[in-house]
């Protein structure tokens, strides 16, 4: 069964197309009367858009001076402005880019040092993989655009899938971290309430009829992907992650510049991504951090801010009651004001804190990080070699580590769904056999197993493993209904 957690990587993907939809008012409508999604209006656009107006840069038009900053293997694209304790912000997406952090941030620059910049593979950054896009190396890599910069200390700051990455950072060069800033971020943490998202839930029947048809449009390659973006935003959604409607303007700038990364980047990094979990990890976190969350972040679960809050015991958290997935934008006032204490109050924290707590953050992290190299060698090999032979090394490797797994559980089952969805049942029901091997005790696997056979056609295996994933978990639905019809 595909349980929420393993639509990470959709969500993820929804999360980065929607970050182009940000609400950039300017100072010029300050007094309008905004929509929100609590007005409840359902619009329709009278046609398909195909021709976009061109709007430059917000970058260009603010003055922005760009430059590109070699780290070794690559070059990241960056922009310094303002003067003070330096932060550092991390977009969101996957896949998105520093754009959509303009004009708001011009605010922070008259109180501290602003540093944009687009991640590896995305925006105006090199689109150069290296040994392969991962969590690991966006955060090596942001490690040396500090070191580049000549910044001893710096504020990181994530924004949604940012998030992720901010607190990884956090947790690796913790030495480096004057304050950790999270806004609307995703949570490193595996808990499928959390993903139990809410976007649909302004949007009309007939807004969502609309947003399938231009969809589809998309999919025949008769639109292109600015023109999807553009459109569906027109159409209603704007509704899944922001509080109030953004003006043509926002939304044109936003299908241009704001969803720009290599193929297949999204999809890459969010099964980085899906493999961490940071339960725990931030116990006894001595860094300061700020938690900002909007009070209708239709992204998540309304549980996501106190599951959330709860992983981060020691930081300062902050409901923004008229906010979506875009705090800084959607209540600039509170946001920026809420920062500024923020940055007054920081404190250096002594080196021996620091040193404890990363030594206590190592023994959750350094076994994750080894189980994903572990798991991504053994991946390429069933790519390459097949499920068999794979089973072979995989046995071969639980004869001499009992007490470590190859790979884990969620990303096994992905990619035997990555199979099964090419109608290759043998290699999906071997690769969910060996996700049954290592993870005897967990209902899903079975039930994952039993939805290969019934696939295949051997409904007598398909009964006998629903069965299983039903006596390991009496709750499971998908199992009862399958049973019943079986």
């Amino acid at each position: 069964m595909k349980r929420k957690l393993k639509a990470v990587s959709i969500q993820l993907m929804l999360i980065g197309l929607a970050t182009g939809a940000i609400l950039m008012q300017s100072c010029r409508q300050k007094e309008t009367v905004k929509e929100s999604v609590l007005d409840n209006i359902s619009h329709i656009e009278d046609s398909i858009y195909l021709k976009i107006d061109s709007l430059p840069r917000l970058c260009d038009e603010l003055g922005m001076k760009g430059q590109m900053i070699d780290i070794g293997d690559c070059k990241l694209y960056c922009e310094v402005a303002g003067k003070g304790i330096p932060l550092v912000l991390i977009n969101g997406g996957p896949g998105g880019t520093h754009h959509y952090f303009h004009p708001w941030f011009n605010r922070a620059e008259e109180f501290m040092q602003v540093i944009y910049y687009d991640q590896r593979g995305c925006g105006r950054s090199d689109y150069i993989a290296g040994d392969g896009y991962t969590l690991r190396q966006a955060i090596d890599d942001l490690e040396k655009l500090r070191i580049k910069l000549g910044i001893e200390q710096w504020i990181v700051g994530g924004y949604s899938y940012g998030g992720a990455l901010a607190q990884y950072y956090t947790v690796a060069y913790p030495e480096h971290v004057a304050g950790l800033v999270l806004m609307s971020a995703s949570t490193l943490l595996h808990n499928d309430a959390i993903y139990q998202s809410r976007q649909g839930q302004f949007i009309s029947e007939d807004e969502k009829q609309r947003i399938s048809e231009i969809y589809a449009l998309y999919n025949e390659n008769k639109i292109n992907l600015i023109q999807l973006l553009y459109n569906k935003e027109l159409n209603g959604d704007w509704k899944r992650q922001n509080f109030y409607k953004p003006a043509k303007e926002e939304i044109i700038r936003s299908a241009l510049y704001e969803w720009v990364h290599d193929t297949n980047f999204n999809s890459i990094m969010s099964a980085s991504y899906s493999g961490y979990d940071f339960q725990h990890v931030f116990d006894n976190n001595p860094i300061p951090t700020l938690i900002c969350e909007g009070k209708w972040d239709l992204t998540w679960s309304a549980e996501k801010s106190a599951v959330f809050k709860e992983n981060h015991p020691c930081a300062q958290f902050v409901l923004f009651e008229k906010s979506g997935h875009n705090t800084y934008s959607e209540e600039p006032d509170l946001f920026f004001s809420t920062l500024k204490n923020f940055v007054d109050s920081l404190k250096p924290v002594p080196s021996e804190k620091i040193d404890a707590w990363k030594t206590q953050t190592m023994k959750i992290t350094v076994p994750q990080e080894e189980l994903f190299n572990r798991e991504t060698q053994f991946f390429a090999l069933v790519k390459k070699e097949g499920a068999d032979k794979a089973y072979k090394q995989y046995l071969a490797f639980k004869k001499n580590n009992a007490d470590k797994q190859m790979f884990s559980e969620n990303k096994m089952n992905m990619l035997g769904y990555d199979y099964l969805y090419e109608n290759d049942y043998g290699q999906a029901v071997k690769l969910f056999q060996m996700n049954v091997d290592a993870y005897p005790e967990s209902s899903n696997v079975y039930d994952s197993l039993g939805e290969a056979y019934l696939k295949a056609g051997d409904k007598k295996q398909a009964k006998k493993f629903y069965e299983k994933s039903l006596e390991l978990n009496p709750a499971n639905e998908n199992a009862k209904q399958i049973l019943s019809n079986l």
